[in-house]
């Protein structure tokens, strides 16, 4: 919400603190904050205001000082910071549609998808969105999806050392969306805009967080209870019924996985698809990683529930 002229701006300066800061102090500003400017010019222009009253305000909100020329070529449409936004990615989160690509991002990254912000050798902060994996169609996946997000094209990098698979884009509004906790009422009108994306975003989410058994045993876990709630309301949209969540690892576990020891730094928790459902799981959701979904298409087959 907008607050008066009297006082800070909420989405000003203080939404770009600590590093990013930096950036607004200099010569660059970052296009985010320009076209935020932008759109506050025009707004206290259409409201009648003066350039010099609009050139105080925005000193006043955002404590930047912007001069008459650039204001005046901003409200007579000579220049705008949207221009050519297209090729640079997506700009703003008010020019992020919703889309299937974007739910399935947003599922991977609400499991062990990364999301933050790092410093680089000259102090600014970059905003990250990272996934590494195993499965190279998995990452593959996430990479195309993504790049049609931000229309970039996505480069796809193997960690030698490791053998994994690792993709990275850098998006400060992606960060804006997706940085953790996840806060689902932020997500809801990317995820419910309609049936695909909601299984897009399952899918994503059981990629990333999913597993399957020789017999059939469907499950996802992750330490945010509200979010797998979230996740068994989805479900039932398309009649697929779980049991859970259910206390896997408690807070202070010793867990070993992929060779190595961890503690548990929260409880963990677990839900079960009905083994009833799993062929509507199997027709609406699925999953990406070849080995997962194989896994699940020879237990329905040898099941009798899906013909060869």
């Amino acid at each position: 919400m907008m607050q008066t002229e009297s006082g800070p701006r909420q989405g000003g300066l203080d939404s770009v603190r600590g590093e990013e800061a930096k950036i607004i102090s200099g010569k660059y500003r970052p296009r985010e904050l320009r076209i935020e400017l932008y759109d506050r010019v025009i707004a206290l222009r259409q409201r009648g205001l003066s350039y010099s009253k609009i050139r105080d305000v925005i000193k006043q909100e955002y404590g930047i000082e912007l001069n008459r020329g650039q204001i005046s070529e901003w409200v007579r449409g000579v220049h705008s910071p949207y221009n050519g936004w297209r090729g640079w990615g997506v700009p703003s989160l008010k020019l992020l549609e919703p889309s299937e690509d974007l739910a399935y991002v947003i599922g991977v990254v609400c499991g062990d998808g990364y999301v933050g912000l790092e410093k680089r050798h000259k102090g600014y902060g970059h905003s990250k969105i990272r996934l590494i994996a195993k499965d190279k169609e998995f990452v593959e996946e996430f990479a195309i999806r993504i790049g049609r997000v931000l229309n970039r094209p996505p480069k796809l990098k193997v960690q030698r050392t490791t053998g994994y698979y690792c993709f990275e884009a850098e998006s400060k509004t992606l960060y804006k969306l997706l940085k953790k906790p996840i806060d689902l009422e932020r997500l809801r009108k990317y995820i419910e805009h309609c049936d695909k994306c909601s299984a897009a975003f399952l899918r994503g989410f059981f990629d990333s967080e999913g597993s399957v058994t020789k017999t059939g045993s469907i499950s996802v876990s992750n330490s945010d209870y509200n979010l797998l709630r979230y996740v068994q309301s989805l479900l039932r949209r398309f009649e697929i019924l779980t049991t859970g969540p259910h206390l896997l690892f408690q807070r202070g576990t010793i867990k070993h996985s992929k060779g190595k020891q961890y503690i548990c730094r929260r409880d963990i928790y677990y839900v079960y698809v009905r083994r009833s459902c799993n062929i509507g799981f199997y027709k609406h959701i699925g999953f990406t990683i070849k080995r997962k979904q194989e896994r699940l298409l020879n237990y329905l087959r040898r099941t009798g529930r899906l013909e060869y």
